[in-house]
């Protein structure tokens, strides 16, 4: 058996040697990345949910742990109006039969709906039927986002 010593063909290199060409030469520096959209459209976002009177986004996500399982699949949050006295949420249902029970539940989720935005922040739920309300197929859970329909469609 042949070594692997023994297996290398004894060649020269033929690589020519590498000359010094000094230091390199000045270069500009690198250029900033492009700011990230999120910083500008989350501006965008609030200055128009501030002109629409719209909820805030982040009760539109947490909706089915704050209003629970069963009234965030036949309701959906949509306007807050109001002022210091205490404001109103509107709250968007499909049908009259939703909307009978979101109102007997009202008061559970005015408490809250009080415990997220703080102490007597909801004085008054006002419930509204409209089309494309989450419980257009009964049973089926809310589809995160579906509160800012009105934002997509502008």
């Amino acid at each position: 058996m042949l070594s692997l010593a023994a297996m290398k063909s004894p060649r020269p290199s033929i690589r020519p040697e590498l000359r010094d060409l000094g230091p390199p030469p000045a270069t500009r520096p690198a250029r900033a990345s492009a700011p990230s959209l999120s910083r500008f459209s989350s501006q965008v976002v609030e200055a128009l949910a501030r002109r629409t009177h719209y909820v805030d986004p982040g009760l539109v996500t947490r909706w089915s742990e704050i209003a629970g399982p069963e009234l965030s699949r036949l309701c959906r949050p949509g306007r807050l109006t109001g002022g210091q006295g205490g404001r109103t949420l509107e709250v968007v249902v499909p049908h009259g039969a939703a909307a009978v029970s979101v109102e007997f539940a009202a008061e559970t989720l005015r408490r809250r709906l009080n415990a997220y935005f703080g102490p007597q922040a909801i004085a008054r739920i006002a419930i509204v039927q409209g089309a494309g309300g989450p419980g257009r197929n009964a049973g089926a859970p809310a589809q995160p986002g579906a509160g800012l329909s009105r934002f997509r469609r502008g």
